[in-house]
């Protein structure tokens, strides 16, 4: 089963894409545009509004990250865990709540919330403004070696 999202054609595309030999960059314009893309996997015939994945578009390696659109007064379609990643939600506008297993988390632009695979979340805004947030997506366990432990000054 084909599990990747493309940017869906009749929505915002992301533009300056470049690549050197230790990077990749794309253009997606402000975070408030997010919420005029949209990713779509064809197979699952699923389209996701609002929401950019940036896995295939920069050729991540160790994470996946999403940028997400929730419009005001929006409660997630769906709870969802993971098998093997962690997740780490970073909220950049807005205020909602996040629904972790059977706890109710009140979010606000600033919040950031570590959660674990197999806990069951979603993410509902509960306010008349727009709710940006962040999602990095790695697998638990996986970091051997962080700031100073890994950097190199050259």
């Amino acid at each position: 089963m084909n599990t990747q999202f493309e940017f869906e054609k009749n929505h915002k595309q992301a533009c300056g894409i470049e690549s050197g030999v230790n990077f990749n960059k794309a253009d997606i314009g402000t975070f408030r545009e997010i919420k005029d893309f949209a990713m779509e996997n064809k197979e699952l015939k699923m389209v996701s509004e609002g929401k950019v994945f940036l896995h295939d578009l920069l050729k991540l390696t160790g994470a996946e990250i999403s940028i997400t659109s929730i419009p005001a007064n929006t409660k997630a379609p769906f709870l969802h865990k993971h098998k093997n990643n962690e997740e780490i939600y970073i909220v950049l506008a807005g205020q909602g709540i996040m629904h972790i297993d059977d706890n109710e988390i009140n979010l606000k632009e600033g919040s950031i919330v570590r959660v674990s695979p197999d806990a069951k979340r979603s993410v509902d805004n509960n306010s008349d403004a727009e709710l940006l947030v962040l999602c990095i997506q790695t697998k638990t366990g996986s970091l051997e070696g962080f700031t100073l432990e890994d950097a190199e000054i050259v």
